[in-house]
């Protein structure tokens, strides 16, 4: 009875071997020699960066996200240092809204099996906002159910690559997502590299005036905000901070994009 067990034990044991083997080999998650990760404010902008977690190449995805990288250089920078510099931009020029209760980030990262580098980046960022006293839901692209359910649709192995294969399309636009779902997204990741080391931005003289204009109208409402951090108020914050991504950061990962389309229209109307 024991030696019976112990075969089933064995067997069993076995299947789940094989099972993320062979899941490995299908998604292409392997010792990733670059990382991929995407910052979705509203403004947009999407990193790579190595094993040591340097940055190694970016891009801005939208005008929002060009207009705020204007006079910025992240190459060689720690991937949280960059990303937070970013965040920081978006609250100095308004993009979030440091007495508001309603911002939003999502977060797309691939950085192979350990998630070594997504847990670095996201509690980083949770760190950011709590430091700033900022409420902010910080939702990362798989706890998106309608992303869940849109990569299940196109057989898409998870909802990491089907965030990354859907950004690659609005440069790549002659891409198909059945086309791009067959390269690994060690390859994927390549090809971005490749296509931001290619990648050359010069801000126009109205995108930095713009940049100066949306700093300038915001300064005094940031300033005064950080003026009111106190210790005292770290530690009452940190409590509210829980409970409002317990609660607000619910909605955005029923549908991100749907959630974040209403906020937009609401601030930018």
């Amino acid at each position: 009875m024991e030696k019976k067990a112990t075969v089933i034990c064995l067997i069993f044991i076995g299947a789940i071997l094989l099972s993320a083997v062979g899941y490995i080999i299908f998604s292409g998650i392997t010792a990733n020699d670059y990382n991929y990760v995407l910052l979705e404010i509203n403004p947009k902008i999407e990193f790579i960066c190595d094993k040591k977690f340097k940055v190694v190449s970016y891009k801005p995805l939208n005008e929002d996200a060009e207009i705020l990288l204007t006079g910025v250089e992240y190459k060689g920078m720690d991937i949280t240092d960059a990303t937070e510099d970013f965040l920081d931009i978006c609250c100095k020029a308004g993009y979030i809204d440091v007495d508001a209760d309603d911002n939003a980030v999502n977060i797309t990262i691939i950085d192979g099996i350990t998630q070594a580098l997504d847990v670095h980046i996201t509690q980083s960022v949770y760190s950011f906002f709590r430091e700033k006293e900022i409420l902010c839901a910080v939702v990362e692209n798989y706890e998106d159910r309608n992303m869940f359910d849109e990569k299940k649709k196109n057989q898409v192995c998870c909802a990491n690559k089907y965030k990354l294969i859907k950004t690659m399309q609005t440069y790549l636009p002659d891409k198909s997502t059945n086309e791009l779902n067959k390269l690994s997204e060690v390859e994927l990741i390549d090809i971005v590299n490749n296509i931001h080391s290619e990648y050359s931005f010069e801000p126009t003289e109205e995108q930095i005036e713009l940049k100066t204009k949306l700093i300038d109208f915001n300064r005094e409402k940031y300033n005064e905000h950080m003026k009111k951090i106190t210790n005292k108020s770290q530690q009452e914050f940190s409590s509210k901070f829980d409970e409002f991504q317990k609660n607000k950061a619910q909605s955005y990962m029923i549908n991100f994009d749907k959630s974040y389309t209403t906020w937009q229209n609401k601030h930018y109307s």
